[in-house]
């Protein structure tokens, strides 16, 4: 997302006087190394330690002062120069302009890179971290250090260069810089925590994109804004009136889109620096207010506590009073209204958002209900011209203009709120869209789907939010239903991975139920095993006679267990016939194969061989049958289907499918690495039926669909363009693939944050103009 300059400016304070604090460190540190370093040295080494320990003592205050005045330079610097690529092009290389480079000075440069190195993994996570944010910021999909203004390389060559003018001994000049060194390394702990708070506290984190690449559609959007903006602010006040007729139907959508918004959002700023005038002149030693800094403190709150907003700036919409208000009513009367087509039909087509505007303007009784009047209309136009989405959805959509924004005056946090039933509705639809796609034959019936959910909304909503959320649930109804109608192949592949989900699903709760009481006793490990891993099948299978198989849980812990009388081992003799009749029903119950059945028996078998040859260890707690049957009586079968994931073996998902005949492609590798846990819930939080994706194939990217996602979302099928087979994936195999971008969504963003972006782009477009 873009965001004011003053971010970095923020950043800028603790990230100085971190380093002024490190400065400080680093050298009290290296005088202490170099005390001890001064007992028993030999003469040579003693005498040059002593003149370096004794300079270091003289110029210890300068030296500090250099290194401050450097970094501050070195980072004004970067922080101007920050993706922008001022190396000369090869093309402008010619021999009038090559230099000849001394060799101390790539001496000193190796010594700076070696420094770098050591700074680099002395604080490798945090430095990463802020890494990543200030590339996403610049929307770069790929994280280059060089390109981070609070990079190691500037505190590397701020303490080189000091020492350079401090001390001009090379000699000594090179032991300090090795000592300074390492001290430096040693004091940098928690140096980019600080300046990583700053960002935070703006609500900017480490959200890895489960697709950076496509951010560059993100630059090319930035790029425009400042086209336009320059054009606007070139041409004058006459421009904002040529902009209307630029928005032909023949104009690209994003040309209407910034042709329209560019005017208003330039009313918005020329407002904003008005109103410290309108507050009396009290406030004249408050910065100016800046347009980009009121969008960001509507859209986007952060998680720690925000820097204190300036007091001429607006206040939320629900500050404003709490009654009905004129604003409301005509609000509500415009949701309700059903404009008629000539033939006498309802028409389904809202009007464009910021004519909206211009009809609801004089209805604000406040500054914060004009204010979201006006950042709603905006970005409700940027949604009615996103060209991700079809043309007959980007209209669909801007029928949500007005409940949106009677939402968003009832519930002002809605708007930096992710997960309102509001923005998921808005989200979902837009998710939707770049699955099923105008060229589907099913493509029509989501559109009369999406007009049927919308119609709903605008006729229920009210003040309840329920109204959108349920019509997010019956849009994901549709969609899982719409999707296997369509092909009886598909269909086919759905209902099997959905059964063998439950079946994985009751094993694992059987096995969850048995733990705690498996805990307490002394087992042979291969008893427990063979209970949670094989026998824990039989208990969660329906066919299985529940009770019988309960039994058997007593019988098959007592039989493995020690037996020191002639009475117990003539009693275990007795019962392993039918004990193993009774295994052998169970494990063809629950539908295991002969081989693996065999082998499970050959399992039970060597534990009872083991007890009949006396080789069993004793047992620590033993216990008799009828204590064990009693302890057992304790669990009562299956419990209820949970909701959590299960994780289901590549072969035994192959077999299901080889079983009904269905052929699939597969994928189960979870991965070297795992995902953030915030990253995995918004990249699972992506992955709904109808989404587009892109996975890649023999070096290149083709586009799929996200078919359906079983019940506990164990399982993920897919279409995949020119194949024939489905692509399954487990959910950790899913959270791999798009962890290392084999597979990613067509979406690099919803569908509210990309207008929001490209709010913020046009408010940085105007401000930079």
């Amino acid at each position: 997302m873009q965001i004011p300059k003053r971010v970095f400016q923020l950043a800028k304070q603790p990230a100085l006087s971190g380093f002024r604090v490190l400065a400080s460190k680093t050298i009290a540190e290296a005088g202490a190394t170099m005390d001890k370093a001064l007992q028993g040295k030999g003469t040579a080494d003693l005498r040059l330690m002593t003149n370096a320990r004794y300079v270091l003592r003289q110029n210890a205050a300068l030296l500090q002062e250099r290194m401050e005045h450097h970094f501050a330079s070195y980072l004004e610097r970067a922080m101007d120069t920050m993706y922008m690529d001022t190396r000369a092009s090869i093309d402008d290389i010619s021999a009038d302009n090559l230099t000849l480079i001394e060799d101390d000075v790539v001496t000193r440069q190796i010594e700076i890179e070696r420094l770098v190195m050591r700074l680099r993994d002395a604080d490798q996570p945090s430095l990463g971290r802020l890494n990543l944010m200030i590339a996403q910021l610049h929307g770069d999909g790929d994280v280059r250090e060089r390109e981070n203004p609070f990079r190691p390389y500037l505190l590397a060559r701020s303490l080189h260069e000091a020492l350079r003018q401090c001390v001009m001994d090379e000699v000594q000049s090179k032991v300090l810089f090795d000592t300074l060194s390492l001290a430096m390394v040693h004091c940098l702990q928690g140096y980019y925590v600080a300046i990583e708070e700053v960002f935070e506290s703006r609500g900017i984190s480490t959200k890895l994109s489960a697709r950076p690449t496509a951010l560059t559609r993100a630059q090319r959007d930035r790029l425009a804004w400042q086209k336009a903006a320059e054009q606007l602010i070139a041409h004058g006040p006459a421009s904002a009136r040529a902009v209307a007729p630029a928005a032909h139907p023949s104009t690209p959508p994003a040309q209407q889109k910034q042709a329209r918004m560019i005017p208003e959002l330039q009313r918005l700023m020329q407002q904003q620096r008005k109103a410290p005038a309108l507050h009396g002149s009290s406030l004249s030693q408050q910065p100016l207010p800046d347009l980009q800094d009121m969008v960001w403190n509507v859209f986007n709150q952060p998680k720690a506590a925000r820097p204190p907003r300036h007091a001429h700036a607006p206040a939320m919409a629900g500050d404003a009073g709490s009654g009905p208000s004129a604003l409301e009513a005509q609000l509500k009367q415009l949701q309700q209204a059903r404009p008629a087509q000539a033939g006498g039909r309802a028409s389904r087509e809202a009007p464009a958002p910021l004519d909206l505007r211009a009809r609801l303007a004089d209805a604000a009784s406040s500054e914060p209900e004009r204010v979201t009047i006006d950042l709603v209309s905006l970005l409700f136009e940027s949604i009615v011209h996103d060209e991700q989405l079809p043309e007959g959805v980007r209209g669909q959509l801007g029928r949500l203009h007005v409940p949106f924004l009677r939402a968003a005056m009832q519930e002002p946090s809605m708007l930096h709120d992710a997960q309102h039933p509001a923005r998921r509705l808005l989200d979902r639809i837009g998710t939707v869209a770049t699955g099923i796609t105008p060229e589907m034959a099913c493509y029509p019936a989501l559109e009369n789907q999406i007009d049927t959910v919308l119609d709903n909304v605008l006729e229920r909503f009210d003040t309840d939010m329920t109204a959108f959320a349920d019509g997010q649930r019956q849009l994901d109804q549709f969609v899982s239903a719409l999707l296997p109608r369509s092909d009886l192949g598909l269909a086919r592949c759905i209902d099997t991975l959905g059964t063998l989900e439950a079946a994985s699903a009751r094993h694992s709760d059987a096995a969850t139920a048995l733990a705690p009481l498996l805990d307490p006793l002394d087992l042979d490990p291969r008893i427990g095993n063979f209970i949670t891993d094989i026998w824990s099948r039989v208990l969660a299978h329906p066919a299985s006679e529940a009770s019988a198989s309960q039994a058997m849980l007593a019988e098959l812990i007592w039989s493995s267990q020690e037996k020191t009388t002639l009475e117990d081992r003539a009693v275990m003799v007795s019962m392993l016939p039918g004990m193993v009749k009774r295994v052998r029903e169970g494990l063809a119950a629950a539908g295991m194969g002969q081989e693996a059945a065999k082998a499970a028996l050959d399992q039970l078998v060597m534990v009872h061989m083991d007890v009949l040859g006396q080789r069993q260890p004793p047992s620590a707690r033993p216990a008799t049958l009828a204590q064990l049957r009693a302890h057992f009586a304790a669990f009562d079968g299956v419990p209820q289907a949970g909701r959590d994931a299960v994780s289901i073996g590549h072969d035994q998902l192959e077999a299901a499918l080889a079983q009904r005949g269905i052929r699939a492609d597969l994928y189960t590798d979870p991965g070297k690495s795992a995902a953030p846990a915030a990253a995995e819930q918004e990249w699972l939080g992506m992955a709904l039926p109808g989404a587009g994706f892109e996975i890649a194939l023999d070096g290149r990217y083709v586009p799929a669909r996200l078919n359906a996602v079983s019940p506990r979302g164990s399982l993920y099928l897919f279409s995949v363009k020119g194949q024939a087979a489905p692509a399954t994936f487990t959910r950790d195999a899913l959270l791999a693939a798009m962890q290392d971008e084999t597979l990613r969504t067509v979406e690099h963003a919803p569908v509210f944050e990309r207008a929001v972006e490209s709010l913020m782009a046009g408010a940085e477009a105007l401000s930079n103009a």
